[in-house]
């Protein structure tokens, strides 16, 4: 993984490189690595409870994180990209309809599964939900305006402790029944 890094990203110090495959290696599987070829930023997502769902969540993620298709490097011990690397567009980030559990990208079974996932859409509004590439989701309900619903969700989102502020902030994924992830929404509005 460490040549493929120095052929796409250049730029980065050979302690760089090192210190991304370093942590990759250590990450718990099922794990996978993506790049934002353009910005030559790295994701890595660890812990997917199925294979079969690492490498969707890993490109998710990354794109989610920076905003652009991202191209996926390595699923547990194999390196996924051979020859040519290239960007693959996630569809579950260009939705923008109304609240289908199932649209909802990176997160996993278990929180799929959760209580006020599965009841959001008929949970009292205002109400939002905001997102973290890490998986994280939080939600807001019976609040007084829209606004406050964005505003909560997002502050949970941003202030977790389980991730001390790393790999960005959170995102709005969806405001009353509406999924809003494209506007990419870090504050209420």
């Amino acid at each position: 993984m460490n040549v493929i890094m120095a052929s796409i990203t250049p730029q980065l110090s050979d302690l760089q490189r090192e210190s991304l495959v370093r942590d990759y290696v250590e990450g718990k599987p099922n794990k996978g690595q993506a790049v934002e070829l353009v910005s030559g930023q790295y994701f890595r997502s660890v812990a997917h409870e199925d294979l079969g769902v690492t490498a969707d969540r890993a490109l998710e993620a990354c794109q989610l994180r920076y905003g652009k298709p991202c191209a996926l490097l390595a699923v547990n011990d194999e390196i996924a990209a051979e020859g040519e690397i290239t960007s693959k567009d996630m569809p579950r980030l260009h939705y923008s309809g109304g609240f289908d559990l199932a649209k909802i990208p990176v997160i996993r079974a278990v929180t799929r599964a959760r209580a006020d996932v599965q009841s959001y859409f008929g949970a009292a509004g205002p109400k939002a939900m905001a997102i973290h590439p890490w998986g994280f989701l939080f939600i807001s309900t019976g609040r007084a305006n829209t606004r406050d619903a964005q505003d909560a969700a997002l502050s949970e989102c941003n202030s977790d402790p389980r991730r001390r502020s790393k790999d960005g902030n959170c995102f709005v994924y969806a405001v009353d029944n509406q999924v809003v992830i494209t506007e990419r929404r870090m504050l209420g509005k």
